[in-house]
């Protein structure tokens, strides 16, 4: 059943006080773009891949992947992880995988993408259209302000794109172009589009139809119990499993073993959602949810450290967690957790002592809140479980944002 539309200024964290872009972000916006611009990079959408690049040039068709799974991530509150497959022959770019996995892009055909191609207007509709039906998130609908009928050039629009050229233009998201000295107004749906204008129309989108996203709660997971872990939050007397044998028995159940397809892993994984502080602008602190894929022989496991984190004195804020992927290592069997990654990197050890990140940029606990310190409370509460801190686990390198059930 549709959601009805609720406008709210202030549900969704773009900040319209903000009217400078923030370092980091792209270079020479346009002044009639630099608050939308700056609330998107405040608001995370604003993929690394467009650092000081021009605001004023076209974005490309992977560029506006890298804006597509951001948009996705704030819609929906939910971490991306991209799985390591790449599904184009022309293109290894981690956003376009991950965009691509969501259903949130297709090819170009024979296993190309295209990726350095201009995305044509209509196709940004589509991803922005594609974006709310992965985000669970039904945009009814209205009667607007404009409507495509108002576009001389709406008969251009290609039969797979109006549906969702529709909805873009029913909500503003996308509007027309003014052409003719201002007489006449456009579509032009197979037109382009510049970075800056591309941030605009994704920080619309959050606005819009942030409301929509977490509004029905009525569909929330119900954890099925799992023997020898449902009590571990509400009995203080319970033995936690801190050996290897008790950690795999836990985990597969007595002589069970790791996963060793994605299908086989995928059915003994479950969705939970978990109290989380988001940091603002102005260093206030708000509550909110964040969704993660984890192994559901420890989500109730999961549920407890993550709900002592949000008890603690800190209020620790997190903006990106992610579990499980079919990937290497144990998110593979959704036994791992990733926190805050650009902020917690992940680095080889030199020779001389230094480190090399190798994901993410930097590790700055007590300068950056978002630096996750040694014995603090994300520390305490996931080492108190029974995992083990990337940050002090081996000797070959570090991986701040990591914590494992298996120590690997």
């Amino acid at each position: 059943m549709p959601h009805p539309l609720i406008r709210r200024a202030g549900t969704f964290a773009l900040l319209a006080a903000l009217c400078v872009p923030q370092a980091g972000a792209l270079s020479g916006v346009s002044a009639w773009a630099q608050e939308s611009v700056a609330a998107a990079q405040q608001a995370g959408l604003v993929p690394d891949t467009l650092e000081q690049l021009s605001a004023q040039d076209e974005i490309t068709r992977a560029e506006f992947c890298g804006i597509a799974v951001n948009t996705y991530k704030a819609l929906s509150g939910k971490a991306v992880f991209a799985s390591g497959k790449q599904p184009f022959r022309d293109c290894d770019d981690p956003s376009v995988a991950a965009a691509y996995e969501l259903g949130l892009v297709n090819g170009r055909g024979n296993g190309r993408f295209d990726p350095d191609a201009s995305i044509a207007r209509q196709d940004l509709c589509v991803m922005l259209s594609n974006i709310l039906e992965a985000a669970d998130v039904e945009a009814p609908e209205i009667a607007g302000e404009a409507c495509i009928e108002d576009y001389m050039d709406a008969p251009l629009i290609n039969d797979y794109a109006r549906e969702a050229v529709v909805t873009m233009v029913d909500y503003t998201i996308v509007n027309g172009l003014s052409v003719n000295g201002g007489e006449d107004t456009i579509l032009a749906p197979n037109g382009t589009t510049t970075r800056e204008q591309a941030l605009v129309m994704a920080t619309r989108f959050c606005n819009t139809f942030a409301d929509l996203s977490d509004e029905d709660d009525s569909d929330s997971t119900v954890l099925p119990e799992v023997p020898g872990a449902s009590d571990l939050w509400t009995d203080p007397d319970t033995i936690l499993p801190m050996t290897e044998e008790d950690k795999m028995a836990l985990v597969y159940g007595p002589g069970g073993e790791k996963y060793q397809t994605a299908e086989e892993a995928e059915a003994n994984m479950v969705e939970i959602s978990v109290p989380v502080w988001r940091l603002q602008a102005d260093g206030t602190k708000t509550s909110g949810t964040a969704y993660l894929q984890v192994n559901r022989n420890l989500a109730p496991i999961y549920e407890t450290i993550f709900r002592e984190i949000y008890n603690g004195d800190e209020r620790f804020p997190i903006k990106d967690v992610g579990c499980y992927s079919w990937r290497t290592g144990e998110h593979s069997q959704g036994t791992a957790v990733d926190i805050n990654w650009e902020e917690n990197m992940e680095a080889t050890i030199n020779a001389d002592g230094s480190l090399t990140p190798t994901t993410g940029s930097h590790w700055s606990p007590g300068v950056d809140p978002y630096s996750i310190p040694e014995g603090g409370d994300v520390y305490n509460a996931f080492t108190k479980y029974g995992f083990a801190w990337g940050g002090n686990a081996w000797t070959s390198k570090r991986d701040y944002m990591h914590f494992s059930y298996f120590g690997r």
